[in-house]
């Protein structure tokens, strides 16, 4: 087996958040080897399929806790606060200048405006601008009649995630203490990245990168390490050319819904528009596929029904996947496993390229000072049990379904969504509790994802059950 040189550090994976930690390590000094895909598609990974919405504040949710949204928020805004200069010095290395520009409109849909108020509330508590506006008054936008408001962040930024990556490849690539080993990685132990072919690049640290594909890389899915289970949010984007809307100066996007990102709008610096909010759980994470149909229909009817109609008649230039690296408790991991030479930086989901410079901050901290991220909530080491259905329900899963179902804005009557709300709930119990092949394989999907974004995968179990009869 052909071995490399020792470096200090390994960094394996080749996302936006796996070149963050390689670009701070360099920074501070020390040797790197980048391990993963340096040239290709990316087909799956989740920085290259994303919108890159820079989203500080317009992540909360009215049904999140007051201490958890100040925790995520505080981490947030320390990544907000750390972009301008994280950017000029990904510059001032080698990789080039990347632009952020401000500004993002958070539109409501019908029935509900108490969506912005949480995003509203931690903007000014920060100190940032949160203004409110009627739904007709964003400019170049024709927003549905029956919007509920809108909510301009002046101070919410957005990248061009190629770009990002680009400028973080060159720097890696020219940097005379980083190497770049461009094979996938089939394995990882103890000062060891094992990659396709026997090559084994040896360091006096691993840090896995590599979101979704980590469980992989990791013997016994990384549980004799303490890593927790890593789930896939599958998520379905596509660039547009819509000459009828000609958004370039800021973002469009609705609040979280329907255990999904917002439908959003981001203009590119060619004149096209990235259209993003699908986000589905998947229990295979290997999957690097094309959209299917039914999911570039949702976000075509989200956009034309809750931004603009004019939207339907864009062209599709582009689809792509993105699969969303989570947790149990959808907060993300950094740091050192049950093996200390064994460290993670994973598990942003929605938000990777915004947390990049802020994880890769706190990971080489922990490199060059051992023990800084002992008491830190995203620590990989900490007690998350995983929720039962009942907490589930009572997060709005049942609500969310109905959501869901009826995708593209479309209403019930209240007293018929309450009700269907309430026999949803005792359905999904009842299934889970079956003596039956459904209830069987419902427990099984919950037991590896027992998750809000599962209730979806729930709710069709019974459908591809009887289709495989």
């Amino acid at each position: 087996m052909a071995m490399r040189e020792i470096a200090d550090v390994a960094v394996a994976g080749t996302g936006v958040v796996g070149l963050a930690v390689a670009a701070e390590l360099l920074h501070r000094g020390l040797r790197v080897e980048v391990v993963g895909p340096r040239a290709g598609e990316h087909q799956g990974q989740g920085t290259r399929a994303a919108g890159a919405m820079l989203s500080t504040f317009s992540e909360l949710e009215p049904h999140h806790s007051q201490q958890r949204a100040a925790m995520e928020t505080a981490e947030r805004l320390a990544a907000h606060d750390t972009y301008p200069a994280w950017l000029d010095r990904i510059a001032a290395m080698g990789g080039g200048q990347v632009n952020a520009p401000a500004g993002t409109w958070v539109l409501a849909p019908a029935g509900r405006r108490a969506y912005l108020d949480p995003i509203a509330a931690a903007a000014r508590a920060a100190g940032h601008g949160a203004e409110e506006h009627h739904a007709a008054e964003v400019p170049v936008l024709r927003a549905p009649a029956d919007s509920a408001g809108a909510l301009w962040l002046p101070t919410e930024a957005r990248v061009d995630s190629w770009m990002l990556m680009e400028a973080l490849s060159r720097l890696v690539e020219q940097h005379p203490r980083a190497e770049w080993t461009a094979g996938p990685v089939t394995a990882v132990s103890a000062g060891a990245v094992v990659c396709a072919g026997g090559e084994q690049v040896r360091a006096g640290e691993v840090v896995l990168a590599a979101g979704c594909g980590i469980p992989a890389l990791l013997p016994e899915n990384g549980t004799p390490l303490g890593v927790p289970p890593i789930l896939a949010g599958r998520g379905a984007s596509a660039v547009l050319r819509a000459p009828a809307l000609p958004l370039t100066e800021f973002v469009v996007r609705t609040p979280n819904a329907a255990f999904a990102c917002g439908v959003h709008l981001v203009p590119r610096a060619d004149g096209a528009l990235y259209l993003g909010g699908t986000n589905r759980l998947t229990l295979d994470a290997g999957a690097a596929q094309a959209p299917a149909l039914d999911e570039v229909a949702v976000l075509a009817s989200d956009a034309a029904s809750l931004l603009d109609d004019r939207l339907g008649a864009a062209g599709l230039m582009s689809t792509r996947i993105g699969l969303r690296p989570y947790t149990v408790d959808h907060l993300p991991l950094i740091g050192r496993t049950g093996e200390p030479r064994i460290l993670l930086a994973t598990a942003t989901y929605r938000c990777g390229v915004l947390l990049a410079p802020r994880l890769a901050h706190l990971t080489a901290e922990e490199i060059t000072a051992p023990g800084s991220l002992d008491a830190h909530p995203y620590r990989v080491l900490r007690p998350m049990p995983c929720p039962g259905i009942d907490e589930i329900l009572a997060a709005g899963a049942a609500r969310g379904l109905l959501e869901h179902l009826l995708q593209g804005n479309g209403h019930l009557p209240p007293r018929t969504q309450a009700d269907l709300a309430a026999f949803a709930a005792v359905s999904l119990r009842a299934l889970l509790e079956a003596s039956t092949p459904a209830g069987t394989a419902a427990r099984r999907m919950w037991e590896r994802a027992p998750v809000i974004e599962a209730v979806p995968a729930l709710f069709t179990l019974a459908r591809r059950l009887e289709a495989v009869r």
